[in-house]
């Protein structure tokens, strides 16, 4: 990071990236990826000597950030353009590229680390002597998936990014390489700047074959779009998102504590059996052993002593604290799932509870509702930019596209906290009282523009 750091100073002047909050991005990563912190390694007295302590990990970092990926970005997850010849060309670019399966792993890792990129490559593209993009029919266009670490703003206004850097890695002839995207604003136009580091030297090295050093877009269309949680960054002044869980960790570690507690429970509550050596025995080797081992022998010659209570063994068996510890974790994982915004009780473990249905999720538990909603409105925004940018390519740079300047729209799946069917049921009964028009409905239910909608009805119409 230092290195791409000094080099955006040096080379274009930019210093202005928060260090510090980088940092603390390396402590959410280290609970997202479950690798422990200085809380889960502690060192305990056990009155004799000195011991190290590990405590065990439910790793509920990993789990939200899972949870919030399916319930905005899921397998029903749809964008449409209004051109058939447009939306045609936007689902192969999609489907090249694994647009779906990659953006639902690229969302878990931007709640969980507060932000994610994705970033247009184009392939086999041609330029000029002065380095200008020129029409590249036979170009293919690329998306790369950055993570938060690998993001730098450069230039910004509010929340919206105008410029900036995106950082990521490569081997080449088996060294180890850091591949960096300037985007950045020249003349009204995007102009990307790549170069490459050697993370052994941290000098700069040739770029790998096909790409190159400078590439005038001609376009004022951003080539990266940013994707992050619809919640305010109360940690730093970059226009860079907060984990999900960033004012949780408190309680992750409390969760953890209960959880480890919980597992010792059974580790030391085991059933133990105190015997003396008078009734013990030995085998060929001098080893001394109990006659209730497995495959030793059930009974023993004890002599002539007398059997009395004394020498009979005697059970240690502990009672386990099996309630107290899952009422204590399941109340963590509803403050846990409350402060994500997940709403009361998400994790439910209770026992002999029958499964919710949609319509029951909605009406207790407006939260994780209106939560929902409201990061759709930023993946929505992320989601139209990206593709009125694969638009602008298809057309200018492809000549794939006839019109770029046609609707665009996204329709999340919400029938994880919404009833979709009870939802669609009482749309209909409106359009039917004529509260909600035809063309309302189509728009809602099949992702259709306003204009694809009301040219539909009409059709139907004259049937």
């Amino acid at each position: 990071m230092e290195t791409i750091l000094s080099y955006l100073k040096h080379r274009f002047g930019y210093d202005n990236t928060d260090r510090g909050f980088y940092r603390t991005m390396e402590e959410w990563e280290r609970w997202y990826a479950g690798k422990g912190t200085d809380f889960h390694r502690t060192r305990v007295n056990n009155g004799i000597s000195v011991v190290e302590h590990s405590l065990s990990k439910m790793n509920m970092a990993k789990k939200v950030s899972e949870d919030w990926a399916d319930l905005l970005l899921n397998e029903k997850t749809r964008m449409n353009a209004s051109s058939p010849e447009a939306n045609a060309f936007l689902e192969h670019v999609l489907q090249e590229n694994d647009f779906w399966t990659r953006i639902n792993r690229l969302a878990e890792q931007a709640f969980a680390l507060g932000t994610g990129a994705v970033v247009l490559r184009l392939e086999q593209a041609r330029v000029d002597g002065n380095e200008a993009l020129l029409p590249s029919p036979e170009g293919v266009i690329r998306m790369e998936f950055v993570t938060a670490p690998n993001i730098i703003p450069l230039s910004w206004q509010g929340d919206r990014v105008s410029e900036a850097a995106f950082a990521g890695n490569l081997t080449r002839n088996g060294e180890r390489m850091t591949y960096l995207q300037i985007h950045r604003m020249e003349e009204g136009q995007y102009v990307i700047h790549s170069v490459c580091f050697s993370d052994r030297t941290g000098k700069i090295v040739p770029l790998p074959e096909g790409i190159c050093p400078t590439l005038r877009t001609g376009s004022a269309v951003p080539w990266f779009f940013l994707i992050r949680p619809n919640i305010v960054n109360n940690l730093t002044d970059l226009p860079l998102g907060i984990s999900v869980f960033a004012n949780s960790l408190d309680v992750l570690k409390g969760l953890d504590l209960c959880y480890d507690s919980f597992d010792m429970e059974f580790y030391l509550g085991k059933k133990m059996v105190f015997l003396r050596k008078d009734l013990m025995a030995r085998d060929g080797d001098g080893n001394l052993f109990a006659p209730q081992d497995c495959n030793r022998q059930l009974f023993m010659y004890i002599g002539d002593k007398n059997v009395d209570g004394d020498l009979l063994p005697q059970e240690f068996n502990p009672a386990l604290r099996v309630k107290d510890h899952a009422d204590a974790i399941r109340q963590h994982l509803n403050y846990l799932s409350c402060k994500c915004g997940l709403g009361d009780r998400y994790y439910r473990f209770d026992e002999n509870t029958s499964p919710a249905t949609a319509t029951e999720v909605a009406s207790n538990d407006a939260a994780l509702f209106r939560s929902v909603r409201k990061h759709e409105i930023l993946l929505e925004q992320a989601l139209k930019q990206m593709a009125r940018s694969l638009l602008f390519l298809g057309k200018t740079i492809l000549g794939a596209v006839p019109d770029e300047e046609t609707d665009v729209s996204v329709r999340f799946e919400d029938s994880i906290v919404e009833d979709r069917t009870a939802e669609q049921k009482r749309d209909m009964e409106m359009v039917s009282l004529g509260l909600f028009l035809p063309w309302e409905f189509r728009m809602k239910y099949y992702g259709e523009s306003e204009e694809t909608a009301k040219e539909r009805c009409k059709e139907m119409t004259k049937l």
